[in-house]
């Protein structure tokens, strides 16, 4: 299913609405896949982790509604606000569910304070899911990347493998020029994650927004 169609069965009581100031939730809802790789990814995670269809188990989804109504709320909200930043966040912990499902094997979930990790019992597996959010400029991106990247070795337990997955912000309409696009702009990310996953010892993902599927880097 489309990722719009995914929110709308979570958060029913939200209508779809394509305002550039309104709610996230809202806008996203109201928006098509075609030509917007971000939103097609979003849609294929849920897919991947629990299709709510034919009877088939969907406890992870069920778990990623649950977290969407607490962290956003059940109502749309007045856009560009911290609800809309943590519904994002809720989304890239979906993505990592997804990419982990597919590439470690089936996976189980836990907490780490307000943030899910991702455990893999059958390959001692745990990835810590970090979004980055909006900031002014690259050099503070870098920083945050940096801060995520010791935040989730912080969270994670001992295992033999301990992987921090980095998602990229989404620019909703200018996604395309930014970072994780732009290569001059991405080469900086790539290089932080990739060192300081060394010095930490973690495997690690950095992705395009949402973009599960295709990382632009992963090492684990």
């Amino acid at each position: 299913m489309a990722i719009s169609d995914w929110l709308q069965l979570m958060l029913p009581q939200i209508e779809p609405e394509f305002s550039r100031d309104g709610c996230w939730i809202a806008q996203i809802m109201a928006r098509s896949v075609e030509h917007n790789p971000p939103l097609y990814w979003l849609g294929s995670a849920f897919d991947q982790i629990g299709p709510a269809e034919n009877g088939e188990d969907t406890r992870l989804t069920d778990r990623i509604g649950e977290r969407l109504r607490a962290l956003h709320g059940p109502h749309v909200c007045e856009g560009w606000t911290e609800e809309d930043e943590r519904a994002q966040d809720v989304l890239t912990e979906a993505c990592a569910i997804a990419w982990t499902a597919r590439h470690l094997g089936p996976p189980e979930l836990s907490e780490a304070g307000d943030r899910l990790l991702v455990r893999v019992p059958s390959v001692d597996a745990c990835v810590a899911p970090r979004r980055l959010w909006p900031v002014r400029t690259l050099e503070a991106m870098v920083q945050l990347t940096g801060e995520q990247v010791e935040a989730a070795a912080a969270d994670l337990p001992d295992s033999n493998r301990r992987i921090v997955y980095i998602d990229i912000n989404l620019a909703l309409d200018a996604y395309a020029r930014n970072p994780g696009y732009d290569g001059p702009m991405t080469e900086p990310l790539r290089e932080s994650v990739k060192f300081l996953g060394q010095e930490r010892g973690l495997g690690w993902v950095l992705t395009r927004p949402f973009e599960w599927g295709v990382p632009l880097e992963a090492w684990y």
